[in-house]
C-alpha cells in the first residue's frame, strides 16, 4: 500500500461516505463490512435520491475501513468499499455483481484500488466512485445510474 506523504496525512477521523441513487430501483442494504471503524448505512436507498452516513475512524487504529453491499433487484448487488488508514491514502472500490459479495476478496481490490477506480457497467447498470486521496475526514462519493 502507498504511503501518504501529503499535509492532509494523520489519523482518520470519520469517513462521509454519500450513496447517489440515480437509478430506476429502489436498493435495499444488504450487508456490511466494518474492517477498521463501524457506521449505520442507510436500510433503504429511493430510486433518484441519496443517502449518506459516517463511518467513524476506529480509536485505537485512527482508521475507517468498511464497506457496504445494496441489493438493487433480483440478484443484482452494488458493492462499495472504502479505506482511509492512517498514513495512506484514501481508496475506494466499486463493483456490481450478480454473486455473492466475498469480503475477502473485497479487500483485496481495496487494497490495489485508487482514490478514483475506473467506472464499473454491468448488468444493466453503471458505478462510479471518488474519494478525496489525503484528507482524514474525506467525502466518498458513490453513484449508481442505470444504462
Amino acid at each position: 500500500m502507498a504511503t501518504n506523504v501529503s499535509s492532509g496525512s494523520g489519523p482518520a477521523h470519520r469517513t462521509d461516505v454519500t450513496l447517489q441513487n440515480k437509478s430506476n430501483a429502489n436498493l435495499s442494504f444488504s450487508s456490511q463490512k466494518d474492517w477498521y471503524g463501524s457506521g449505520q448505512p442507510p436500510k433503504d436507498i429511493d430510486a433518484n435520491s441519496s443517502a449518506s452516513f459516517l463511518s467513524v475512524a476506529d480509536v485505537k487504529s485512527g482508521s475507517s475501513e468498511g464497506g457496504v453491499v445494496y441489493a438493487v433487484t433480483g440478484k443484482i448487488k452494488w458493492v462499495i468499499a472504502w479505506s482511509n488508514m492512517k498514513g495512506e491514502s484514501n481508496k475506494v472500490y466499486i463493483d456490481i455483481t450478480n454473486t455473492d459479495v466475498d469480503w475477502n476478496t473485497v479487500e483485496l481490490f481495496l487494497e490495489n484500488s485508487t482514490f478514483d477506480p475506473s467506472a464499473v457497467s454491468k448488468l444493466g447498470y453503471t458505478a462510479t466512485a471518488m474519494i478525496h486521496p489525503d484528507s482524514p475526514t474525506p467525502l466518498l462519493i458513490a453513484k449508481l445510474e442505470s444504462i
